[in-house]
Order: C-alpha cells, then structure tokens, then sequence
C-alpha cells in the first residue's frame, strides 16, 4: 500500500483546525519512508471564489495534488489527513464497481449554497456524489447507490432527509453492526471498495485529538470490526483516514495505538482481498 500525507486543515471549520497537519505528520513518522509521500499543502487559508466551499482554492489545489498522485500510485493508496475532504482528490481511483463507505460519525452532506459557503470536510460527500459541474472539475461523481455511510450520531435532519432523497444508505452509530455494514456494502452489488474513516466516528474517550469530540461513539476495536466488514472479500481501491488532531506531540503519542490499528486494519484489507 502507498501512503499520501496530506495536512490540510483548509476544509475545516474549527478554531483548531491547524492541528490537523501536526497529527497526519504524526502518523506519518510511523508510517513506511519507502512507501510515503508527502503532499504539500497551500500554506495560505485561501479563497472561495464566490462557490459554496469556503477556502476553495486551497482545497481544490491539495485535490488535484492527491489526485496526480493517486493516478501514478503502483498500489492502493491511503490517504492520512488533515481534515475530511483530504480525501476528494483520493477518489480518481474508483472504478464503476467500487463502493465508497464513509465510516464517521458525521454525515458530510451539509448543504451547498453559495450564499452561506460551507467548510468542504462537512459537505465532502455532498461534493463526490452532488455537487454543482463547477466545483472540483475533474474528479469523478460518486453515484449514490454505491454509498454507505456508517457511525453517524447528532446527524441534523436535514441532511438525513438529503441522504434520504439521494439514496445514500446511512446507518446510525447502534445500527452501524459489522453485519449490517457488510449487508449495506454487499446490496451495492460492489467487488471493490474505498474506504473513508474520520475518527470523528470514535468516542472521546477512545483518541483525545479529536476537533470535534461527540459522545457516544465506536471504540478502536469496534472501529476495526466495521472497516474488516465493508473490505472482506473485495478489492480494496483505496482508503482515507482523517480527523487526527492532537493538542501537543506528547498527548498524540498516546491516541496513536488506537490509530495506527485502524491503519493496520486497511493496510491488512489492501493484501487480503
């Protein structure tokens, strides 16, 4: 498997945002050299250019480095962020028969509109699956009968009806069991799978370097269950991890047994399938 380091905090909204970049680099430093790349971030907040995305020109400039560098990846690449829409330009690798599984506790399907732009990491499914032609040309549109979102709580509802109306299957925290997520990715009628995991799906008490911590949520080994369920028997086109934002280095040490078990749990996903 390769490895793309991406530090973006631009598609976050939290006054915390620039911890994301400490935490992938923090990951990082456990990952294999040999086997890593650095993807350079924009070092400016950037603009949205009258879209609905804020800090536009920064986010779509780390996609399309992803993206360049997924294409010539001779593996599966995972992709460790940084915020949740680190993983846009990731999604060049999907092929008509893969599935996207979004394994969070938040929905990323917040509302477009230009009139109230949005942090991308909240509408980062809504820009794969539904976005207007010209925002981030270029990368593919996910249909959203190959969707499954798994994990969420305090999801508002709105943006449940959204999924509704789209055909996104989504499963709450409690009905997110490893076999309800095998069932929800076996009814896509998929052979391979990407899958994206924000820690924002884990409880508290689980990873301190959380920007956003919601009670209520997965623990490590639980975590490992639900990504072993979405991948068995199914190639792995590629996989995102996000969310990782530590308050200081000693603190991240001590998150980074959970994390680096749910990297292992992809990585193992990438050989098996």
């Amino acid at each position: 498997m390769q490895f793309l380091v991406v530090g973006q905090w631009q598609g976050s909204a939290s006054s915390r945002a620039m911890r994301l970049g400490d935490g992938a680099a923090a990951i990082a430093a456990d990952l294999p050299r040999a086997a890593t790349t650095v993807v350079e971030v924009p070092t400016g907040a950037g603009d949205r250019l009258e879209t609905a995305v804020a800090r536009y020109t920064s986010v779509l400039a780390v996609a399309e480095r992803v993206a360049e560098e997924t294409a010539v990846a001779p593996e599966p690449v995972l992709v460790v962020g940084g915020d949740g829409a680190s993983v846009l330009g990731a999604t060049t690798a999907l092929t008509p028969d893969t599935a996207f599984v979004r394994i969070a506790g938040s929905s990323g399907y917040r509302a477009l509109n230009r009139a109230q732009p949005v942090a991308a990491e909240t509408a980062a499914l809504r820009l794969l699956v539904d976005r207007p032609a010209d925002l981030f040309p270029g990368l593919p549109v996910v249909p959203a009968a190959s969707v499954v979102v798994a994990g969420v709580r305090g999801v508002e509802e709105a943006e449940r009806a959204a999924l509704d109306r789209a055909g996104v299957t989504h499963l709450d925290v409690d009905a997110a069991t490893p076999d309800a997520v095998a069932a929800a990715v076996d009814a896509t009628g998929a052979s391979a799978v990407f899958v994206h995991v924000d820690l924002d799906v884990l409880d508290p008490s689980e990873v301190d370097g959380l920007l956003e911590p919601v009670p209520f949520g997965l623990d490590g080994g639980a975590l490992v269950e639900r990504i072993q369920a979405a991948t068995r028997g199914r190639r792995l086109a590629g996989a995102a991890l996000t969310g990782f934002a530590p308050v200081d280095p000693s603190r991240a040490v001590d998150d980074l047994g959970v994390i680096l078990r749910v990297v292992g749990a992809v990585t193992t996903a990438s050989r098996t399938a």
